[in-house]
């Protein structure tokens, strides 16, 4: 399993090609420079549980989504009343 970018720089989550599974989550993560990277121990720990178990985990999208802008893009929210 590894991340990689789509030609339109969208960071994606899935798995090689020749691999049986076939997984593949786009995020809303967006880079400027081309990523080819395997998916590491620590962000799986982020995630919150192990590939083989996200077939059956409803927010598993928003898991790798979240994993994707903590490692490699930055958080858009910024609280409301940051200067207040």
């Amino acid at each position: 399993m590894k991340w990689y970018t789509l030609n339109n720089g969208r960071l994606c989550l899935g798995t090689e090609k020749q691999q049986f599974a076939n997984f593949h989550v786009a995020t809303e993560v967006v880079l400027t420079e081309r990523l080819d990277q395997p998916l590491l121990p620590e962000h799986v720990e982020l995630i919150g549980s192990f590939p083989e178990d996200w077939y059956r985990d409803e927010n598993i999208d928003g898991k790798i989504n979240n994993t994707a802008k903590h490692f490699f893009g930055l958080s858009k929210s910024k609280p409301e009343n940051a200067f207040a």
